[in-house]
C-alpha cells in the first residue's frame, strides 16, 4: 500500500523517465553519505541504468549525463564498500573547503589563494590523501587526484 501524499522515493525518481525527477535523484545521491538512502538503489542499479540510458538530460556548460553516471558510480562504490572519498575524482564539483566544513576531509596544505589554488587533503574517514587542483573557466571546478592506493570504507 502506498501513501499518495508521500514524497516519491529516489528509486521512483530514477525510474520515472522524467528528466527533472532523474536529476533530483542524481544530485541527492551525489550529495549524500547516508547508506540508508543508497541501500534501496544498489539492487536496482540495472533497472536504473535501463530507465535512464536514453534520456536527454541536457546541460549547458556541464553535461547532466556526467552527473548521472557519477551518481550511479557512487552507488556502485558504496555497494563495493569503498570509502565515500572514492567519489571525489569522478566529479568536478567537490569543493575542498566545503568538504572540510562538513567534516569529510582535512585540508593539510594549500597554495597561495587564487583561482588556480591547489590543496592537499586527507579523507577524515579512511585517511586517503588527495592532490586537488582548483580551476575556473565558466565555473569553478576541482580535480581530485588520489595519492597512493585507494582504501576501503571502515565498517565500524
Amino acid at each position: 500500500m502506498t501513501n499518495d501524499s508521500a514524497e516519491p522515493s529516489l528509486l521512483e525518481d530514477f525510474l520515472s523517465e522524467d528528466t527533472r525527477r532523474v536529476l533530483h535523484a542524481t544530485w541527492e545521491v551525489v550529495r549524500t553519505r547516508d547508506g540508508a538512502l543508497l541501500d534501496p538503489l544498489v539492487a536496482a542499479l540495472p533497472r536504473i541504468r535501463r530507465a535512464t540510458d536514453r534520456l536527454d538530460l541536457g546541460g549547458a556548460l556541464h553535461s547532466n549525463r556526467v552527473s548521472l553516471e557519477h551518481a550511479l558510480d557512487k552507488i556502485e562504490s558504496y555497494r563495493d564498500k569503498s570509502c565515500w572519498c572514492a567519489s571525489y575524482p569522478g566529479l568536478s564539483f567537490y569543493e575542498p573547503p566545503k568538504e572540510e566544513r562538513a567534516g569529510h576531509v582535512r585540508i593539510l596544505a594549500t597554495s597561495e589563494p587564487g583561482w588556480s589554488m591547489t590543496f592537499h587533503c586527507a579523507c577524515a574517514l579512511c585517511g586517503q590523501e588527495f592532490d586537488v587542483e582548483q580551476g575556473d573557466y565558466h565555473y569553478t571546478w576541482w580535480k581530485w587526484v588520489p595519492r597512493g592506493v585507494k582504501r576501503r570504507r571502515r565498517t565500524t
